[in-house]
């Protein structure tokens, strides 16, 4: 995962929270996830409530199921930016760490769901983003994780 504190400023999720609206992959670089649905397509957070005891309670939809989780923002050894995020099932105990390798608040956010493994990203975008991807975050993407085989994972059929 990208660790640079200097770059942190690229990699503040506390600059996004609470979501003023809906955030969905667009697409990874990894076939399955063995947290977000497997396969499916169509995974989103749809709403997103205010800080409570620490956490963000949201609610994430994959495929046609609603999960609603606790999204904890932290910082890892050397930054002060809130680098990762923490999602835990409201009716769970184990958390799921992603860390943020970039984010720009009105057009993207780029993951790195290491409970795949290392090498694995998301790409996920606000739904006023949809269908019009900044070319800067393809780049990044590109850049961080690799050129090669993407999986979309939204697409019309869910809308």
């Amino acid at each position: 995962p990208e660790r640079n504190p200097a770059l942190g400023k690229y990699q503040d999720e506390s600059e996004c929270f609470p979501l003023a609206e809906s955030w969905y992959v667009v697409y990874r670089n990894y076939e399955f996830d063995p947290v977000l649905g497997g396969t499916e397509k169509c995974v989103s957070d749809f709403e997103t409530r205010p800080e409570v005891n620490g956490a963000f309670p949201t609610v994430f939809k994959i495929g046609n199921e609603t999960v609603k989780t606790l999204v904890t923002l932290d910082s890892t050894e050397g930054y002060t930016a809130k680098n990762v995020l923490y999602i835990r099932p409201v009716e769970g105990n184990s958390s799921v760490l992603l860390y943020v390798a970039y984010l720009d608040c009105k057009k993207c956010v780029l993951l790195r769901n290491v409970y795949v493994d290392d090498a694995a990203c998301s790409l996920l975008v606000p739904k006023s983003e949809l269908g019009h991807q900044s070319v800067c975050c393809d780049f990044v993407f590109d850049l961080l994780c690799g050129a090669g085989e993407k999986y979309i994972m939204y697409d019309d059929s869910c809308k």
